[in-house]
């Protein structure tokens, strides 16, 4: 694997990189006119709930983009994941007369529970069009059956679309299939989506979870509380003990999010089972080897005397990280993007963790974040996509697998 180089080192010969495409009028003009269906696609996406974990949703999800992929030509394989996650990942093959093969990358589950939709119907509103998992990540999904339109068979040697379905929760049934879909390929192309002003994700963050068990022992609250041990006073420990492990932005991200007991709690019973979850986000294996060292240093010794803490740091999914050959990508990008007369920032890193993770581990060149920008991701009512921005994206995707294609 060629070896990162320190990113600030990196954006700036990024930014240096010479900007070598050159627009071409006809597939602008193509684009363009082809902004309106995308906008019916993402009402179609939209209107199909697919959570994670919703097999319903996932199966007529699905179907919708296969539907669309044979209708283009594409040979259509429905590959199930680990049994740990419903919904089969839809594999997408066009074969061409290039010379690079590339897969596209992108995922359909969405963090919204079924009855999202009905409090946040798909609307457009001020140039923007809303509705659950838009941005994050059907946007993408639209991006690339559209982009694909925009193609000739001579623009590229072939093409793997992979949709997938359990992104949300860390890619834990498809991670692996993803890599061995990435591998051997010349570049992966990931769509998730993007900010406004634009940017372009250099890194993206390794998703982890910590799982704290907090087990004490059981007794009257009010008649004898000095004969039990309460778990949820060790739990403020914890939470107090390992608070300063969150490094702010662009650095290690750690937090306590989920609490929970086992039984149901009750009020007059001192608890003996409490359950912390917290979300770790890094950037390197040696970051995450050092946090686990740490905070099993500081809760190897529960402050109450007789509890005990079950501690848990389990890898996700791994970071991505912009090798030399990704950085090449990104500056074609740039180039691409600046002859339409709009500039594209860079992003460090994302504090969100992607896909990116699983193509980087076959060793090929990645680039992130050429779906949509948006705003909301994850917030039901508040998540939209610019359509103002529609047509450049589109080119972009497109004239960008045309120069990688051939």
């Amino acid at each position: 694997m060629t070896k990162p180089i320190h990113h600030l080192a990196a954006i700036a010969a990024i930014l240096a990189a010479p900007a070598t495409a050159k627009i071409d009028p006809t597939l602008l003009k193509a684009a363009t006119a082809e902004a309106p269906a995308v906008t019916k696609t993402l009402e179609s996406l939209v209107n199909i709930e697919s959570g994670t974990g919703d097999a319903e949703g996932m199966a007529a999800l699905g179907t919708l983009i296969e539907t669309a992929l044979k209708a283009q030509g594409a040979k259509v394989e429905r590959v199930a994941p680990l049994p740990i996650s419903k919904g089969d990942i839809i594999v997408g093959r066009l074969t061409g007369t290039g010379r690079k093969n590339l897969l596209l990358l992108s995922h359909m589950d969405t963090v919204y529970q079924r009855g999202a939709l009905a409090k946040a119907p798909f609307r457009i509103e001020g140039g923007k069009a809303y509705g659950p998992g838009i941005a994050d990540d059907k946007g993408g999904i639209a991006v690339i059956l559209h982009a694909l339109k925009l193609l000739k068979p001579a623009d590229y040697g072939s093409l793997t679309i992979v949709i997938n379905t359990d992104e949300e929760k860390g890619s834990l049934g498809s991670g692996a299939i993803i890599t061995e879909l990435a591998r051997g390929k010349d570049a992966v192309l990931s769509f998730e989506p993007t900010t406004m002003p634009e940017q372009l994700w250099r890194a993206t963050s390794g998703t982890n979870t910590v799982t704290a068990v907090i087990k004490g022992k059981a007794s009257h609250a009010g008649a004898a509380p000095e004969q039990g041990i309460n778990a949820l006073v060790e739990a403020a420990h914890v939470i107090e003990a390992t608070r300063d492990l969150d490094q702010g932005p662009g650095k290690l991200r750690f937090n306590w999010t989920v609490i929970g007991q086992s039984p149901a709690g009750v009020r007059n019973i001192i608890p003996d089972n409490i359950t912390l979850v917290g979300d770790l986000r890094t950037s390197t294996t040696a970051q995450f080897d050092t946090f686990k060292a740490e905070i099993t240093r500081r809760l190897a010794k529960p402050s109450l005397p007789g509890a005990e803490i079950q501690l848990e740091v389990r890898v996700n999914r791994p970071p991505f990280t912009a090798t030399h050959a990704s950085d090449a990508l990104i500056a074609r990008a740039r180039a691409i993007y600046a002859d339409l007369g709009h500039p594209l920032e860079i992003e460090p890193r994302s504090g969100g963790g992607t896909d990116a993770g699983y193509a980087a581990l076959a060793n090929v060149p990645v680039i992130e974040s050429l779906g949509l920008p948006g705003y909301g991701y994850h917030t039901g009512a508040a998540e939209y996509v610019f359509l103002e921005a529609v047509p450049r994206r589109l080119y972009l995707a497109a004239e960008l697998i045309r120069q990688l294609g051939k």
